[in-house]
């Protein structure tokens, strides 16, 4: 599926593609993974569909679309890292994937030669600048009646009952870290007005969220490695230091405070939107 490209500006991608940040949103895809599967088929992804996954990372969504649209089906991962894309491939291989293919691509650039039965994507629109013009370009490339269907933060939705200040701190200094570096935490909330922007105005959404509580949570480690990640971004912005965050120790006082409240924890919710494109 050759890519034609078309100038358009967007802020660098804060995460880094580095091979801990991989390995990182590899095992956040686990724990997010279910919540992404209930979108695409709520959405209609089908089999024998071809479909686009922008933004792909290490593959983990292209995996998901994948397995929904069955050998009779084709999926693209495109991602701008070609690191990331050698990871994808190796693990498409690993797995013996023959209905997935990873090209390096921009999605604010990207064009193609044939149009897609569907275009996904999970947290990817919150990096641009102007989500809605992205999304315009990306809906060029999907048939008249096509899939759209995004997946983005509502960070500021967590929660925890009884209150675990180390945890809600934690939520916070990550989104006032994404915000500061040009992303939005709380993309997914505007969802509604950036697919109607880019000319979908029949669609839905859903929030849905991991809810977590006790000893054994993955939760912990994953708000310990999201913060890991952030951490030279955060001390460079002013939003913490590192004595502050203590990131080596901060999954075990998460655990340690969740356990002694016997609380119950939201983590940062995503929303889904999706609308198919206009019919010819």
């Amino acid at each position: 599926m050759p890519l034609q490209h078309a100038p358009h500006e967007h802020p660098e991608y804060i995460l880094g593609h580095a091979a801990d940040e991989l390995d990182r949103l590899i095992d956040q895809a686990r724990f997010l993974g279910d919540l992404t599967e209930h979108l695409l088929d709520l959405a209609g992804l089908q089999p024998g569909m071809r479909v686009l996954d922008v933004g792909c990372g290490a593959g983990d969504v292209t995996f998901l679309a994948a397995r929904i649209v069955g050998p009779d089906g084709w999926v693209t991962g495109v991602d701008t890292a070609a690191g990331a894309v050698d990871v994808a491939r190796a693990r498409a291989r690993q797995a013996e994937l023959p209905n997935v293919e990873f090209l390096v691509g921009d999605a604010a650039e990207l064009s193609l030669d044939e149009p897609v039965d569907a275009v996904i994507g999970r947290l990817v629109l919150m990096y641009f600048a102007e989500p809605a013009a992205v999304l315009r370009q990306l809906v060029r490339s999907v048939r008249p009646g096509g899939v759209v269907a995004f997946q983005e933060l509502h960070a500021q939705a967590s929660a925890s009952r009884p209150p675990c200040p180390t945890y809600d701190i934690a939520i916070e200094r990550v989104c006032r870290t994404l915000a500061a570096a040009g992303s939005d935490p709380q993309a997914g909330l505007g969802l509604w007005h950036t697919f109607r922007d880019a000319g979908l105005t029949d669609l839905r959404l859903l929030q849905n969220a991991r809810v977590e509580a006790g000893a054994a949570s993955a939760m912990y480690d994953q708000i310990a490695q999201i913060t890991r990640t952030l951490l030279p971004v955060m001390e460079r912005t002013g939003v913490a230091t590192a004595a502050e965050v203590d990131v080596d120790t901060l999954a075990d006082r998460l655990r340690a405070e969740a356990v002694r409240h016997d609380a119950v924890l939201v983590f940062p919710p995503l929303i889904g939107a999706w609308a198919r494109t206009p019919a010819a």
